[in-house]
């Protein structure tokens, strides 16, 4: 098990971490950013747990991983940015969201996309712009 926690501050955990099959991260009035794009993941199937209470958990992933995000804020948001490809070889990641008052994103971040966190962000959210809107016939 790993956890990453944050009480009235912010954390940041990146780089090429080694993921069990449960992860939690942790946010109470603080900020965490958890960087998975250059992690090892230990099993087949993986779990990260997010708690978020009064707080932001953001969450970069690699593009193409099979991910799969579910669970409830209450008075909050929880939002997936990116493209949703899944490869079959790829191994398969859970996110569960839990929070109050708090927000959690999900950022699929394409291999092209470098920078910052706050870089990345821009980057993701203008091409999520771009993408075609769900018409309706």
């Amino acid at each position: 098990m790993r956890l990453s926690l944050a009480v009235f501050g912010h954390l940041v955990r990146r780089g090429s971490l080694r993921l069990p099959r449960r992860t939690f991260a942790v946010s109470v009035f603080a900020d965490v950013d958890l960087d998975l794009r250059e992690a090892e993941i230990a099993t087949r199937r993986v779990t990260v747990h997010v708690y978020a209470l009064f707080g932001n958990v953001d969450i970069y992933l690699p593009e193409g991983i099979d991910v799969a995000v579910g669970g409830l804020i209450i008075f909050g948001r929880r939002r997936d940015w990116g493209r949703d490809i899944a490869r079959a070889a790829e191994p398969a990641l859970r996110v569960g969201v839990h929070g109050l008052f708090g927000t959690v994103d999900v950022w699929r971040v394409p291999t092209d996309v470098h920078g910052a966190y706050g870089e990345v962000i821009t980057e993701l959210r203008a091409r999520q712009l771009k993408l075609p809107a769900n018409s309706q016939a």
